[in-house]
């Protein structure tokens, strides 16, 4: 047996010896090399050394001793592991003599984790897979385990890039039995009048959206009068259908959106509430949050009122269909004349909220989309770029005015709802934003940019004003790059980016679960009862989703987009740089809105770099943002999903588009 004293002693020598450590605790940063930092709770970091390193993974909370290395740097020696997150992820499948392993997809950690013999069944090199990490290497010498929980497929499946994309980012794609057994009984439940609902199902109310949609979440109408319109908007009203807390009330908050990924749709709410039970089909009475605003001929909003109603959608209208209709093609509608009336005073009414916009906030720079044609095979059959119309203004004026009423009622009741927050500049940038305006504009007047109405003055001479001033068509791509994120804030607060006082979003309650909150904000407000103030943890956790959802749309289109451009090497094209950093820079192709990247560094080769106004130059050759350039395709990297380009001058440049459009000889 031990003895007791003896036991006693050790334990009080170890406590001495820990007592005598500066231990501090951190996150674990890992990098592509074989080292790591640690990035303690007091704001500094410290080195992580090679066989430390291999005992921890990306994230891992930790308890370490630090010490100062010959270099004179602060570096950690690890003490315990607190937690680690680094659960599921997904990679690719490698194998390498007799071990076989994963290559995790994970940012900034290229080590590749073991998979045991019993998870070895049937896979092959390059395979994609999900998994976890079964055994953490903390405890293990650093050698590391995972289990397999999925296999999504081998690359050049079709559709397997959905999937992967779709694990990666874990986006729910199933229901619980809960909330289809709710939706089910929603689906039996008949539409009825209310007595808190007003009857609308007269006006003739028309959807106008893209041909394919089905979740359509808003119908419009409008009335002239002598001293402007009546603007009425109706929203489709799912939460008159779905209590808060209720299984499906849940699954919506979890997913937060609904995700459109090329080739399908993570809706939001199950299907068939989406896009048939909520929606705005037409001909069909569907309850609805409504928005009634008086718009001046100025395109001053002087009035407006929320109400629940039941309406009728009277027409399923398309983008190009009302865009025939107001550049004066009649020839293939079949709508009556009174209906054809109600476009051109919608666009009437639009184009003074345009105007209107311009003059007192902020316009956005009118850029085409680009549409992705996929074949049997998930993949892109052909890209398809559209400008947009006419009627892609009446919705966007109707919709902007429509979130700008809904952000002025929950000002004037405070805690209600969610509001759609822009504080204007990064705060670490704004002098860097100064500095840059005093040098290139030093006659022009900027004024406090932490104010809204100087931030407004700036945005609009710097996007109108170029050739008054030549050098805000240099500064505008510069100072656009230091802005803040739009975010998620239960405060009434001011967007800057649009140049609103205040704005919260009511319009896509279908689509986004903030809207659907705020559907019931109103509805609260309207009923006089006490506010219920949006958590910070439902905030966040809105935020981080929204941002995982367009994180995986974004990989979905490049990597889609690199298979499409692989038998195109060589192709001459166009487009804008869109980033610059030491090693070259990033152009968006102006005809299929893709981008690649142009290497300027190589080997020996070192471009001059200048970070503060993003330019680079080689051989007396500079390239900045926003510049046009003309690119040849140079390679395709699938693992990567990287487009490599070339950039050409303009000569050559047409030198190849004649050679590419002369006629191939046969014989």
């Amino acid at each position: 047996m031990f003895d007791p004293n003896a036991l006693q002693q050790l334990s009080t020598l170890k406590s001495n010896l820990r007592s005598q450590k500066d231990l501090a605790p951190g996150v674990v940063r890992t990098t592509t090399r074989r080292f790591a930092f640690v990035n303690l709770d007091d704001g500094r970091e410290a080195f992580l050394p090679p066989e430390e390193t291999m005992r921890v993974v990306p994230g891992d909370r930790v308890e370490v001793a630090l010490t100062t290395n010959r270099k004179g740097q602060l570096e950690a020696q690890l003490e315990r592991l607190i937690d680690s997150e680094f659960s599921s992820f997904v990679g690719r499948y490698r194998i390498k003599g007799k071990a076989h392993f994963v290559e995790p997809d994970v940012p900034q950690f290229t080590r590749w984790l073991f998979v045991p013999p019993n998870q070895r069944k049937g896979f092959e090199e390059g395979d994609l897979i999900e998994c976890r990490l079964s055994r953490h290497p903390f405890h293990h010498e650093g050698k590391a385990q995972i289990t397999i929980t999925a296999s999504l497929g081998k690359p050049g499946e079709p559709g397997v890039e959905a999937r992967y994309v779709s694990a990666k980012f874990q986006l729910p794609n199933e229901w619980s039995d809960k909330a289809q057994d709710q939706a089910q009984a929603i689906n039996l439940t008949p539409i009825t009048a209310d007595p808190e609902q007003e009857d609308l199902t007269a006006l003739p109310f028309v959807t106008i959206d893209a041909e394919a949609t089905r979740d359509m979440d808003d119908a419009v109408y409008v009335e002239s009068r002598e001293e402007g319109w009546e603007l009425w908007v109706a929203i489709a009203d799912p939460s008159r259908f779905i209590a808060p807390d209720t299984p499906l009330d849940k699954a919506a908050s979890d997913r937060a959106s609904t995700v459109y990924l090329l080739g399908q749709s993570i809706t939001m709410l199950p299907s068939e509430l989406s896009h048939d039970t909520f929606s705005l089909v037409p001909e069909q009475r569907r309850p609805a949050l409504v928005c009634r605003m008086h718009i001046q001929r100025d395109g001053s909003i002087t009035d407006y009122r929320f109400s629940e109603a039941l309406i009728r959608s009277h027409h399923k209208l398309s983008y190009n269909g009302v865009s025939e209709v107001l550049d004066g093609n009649l020839e293939s509608t079949e709508l009556p004349a009174e209906r054809l009336e109600l476009l051109r005073q919608l666009y009437e009414c639009a184009t003074a909220r345009s105007e209107h916009r311009q003059e007192h906030a902020l316009l956005m720079e009118a850029r085409p989309d680009y549409y992705f044609v996929l074949n049997d095979q998930k993949k892109i059959e052909r890209i398809e770029k559209r400008e947009r119309t006419k009627a892609h203004r009446i919705v966007e004026e109707a919709m902007l005015a429509t979130n700008i009423c809904a952000g002025e009622l929950f000002t004037r009741h405070p805690g209600h709802g969610i509001f759609s927050h822009h504080v204007g500049f990064r705060p670490e940038r704004l002098e860097d934003a100064l500095s840059l305006l005093k040098e290139d504009a030093p006659e022009y007047e900027v004024g406090d940019l932490r104010e809204l109405p100087h931030f407004q003055k700036l945005l609009r001479d710097l996007r109108q004003n170029p050739e008054q001033a030549p050098a805000f068509e240099t500064l505008l791509p510069l100072i656009q790059r230091m802005l803040q994120a739009a975010s998620l804030s239960g405060d009434a607060s001011e967007h800057f980016g649009l140049g609103f006082p205040h704005y919260a979003t009511v319009t896509s309650p279908i689509r986004r679960y903030h809207d659907f909150y705020n559907h019931r904000a109103v509805k609260s407000i309207l009923r006089e009862e006490p506010a219920t103030p949006p958590s910070k943890a439902l905030l966040e956790h809105l935020q981080g989703r929204l941002q995982r959802s367009r994180q995986a749309c974004r990989q979905l289109e490049q990597w889609l987009a690199c298979d499409f451009v692989s038998d195109k090497i060589g192709s001459i094209h166009t487009g804008k740089v869109t980033l610059v950093n030491s090693m070259g820079f990033g152009v968006r192709l102006d005809d299929w809105g893709i981008e690649g990247f142009v290497r300027l560094a190589d080997g020996d080769t070192k471009p001059a770099f200048d970070s503060r106004r993003l330019k680079i130059s080689l051989e007396a050759q500079q390239y900045q943002l926003d510049q046009t350039v003309h690119v040849v395709i140079q390679g395709v990297d699938k693992e990567r999903q990287r487009i490599a380009l070339e950039v050409v001058d303009e000569a050559t440049a047409e030198r190849l588009r004649v050679w590419e459009q002369a006629p191939v000889k046969t014989d």
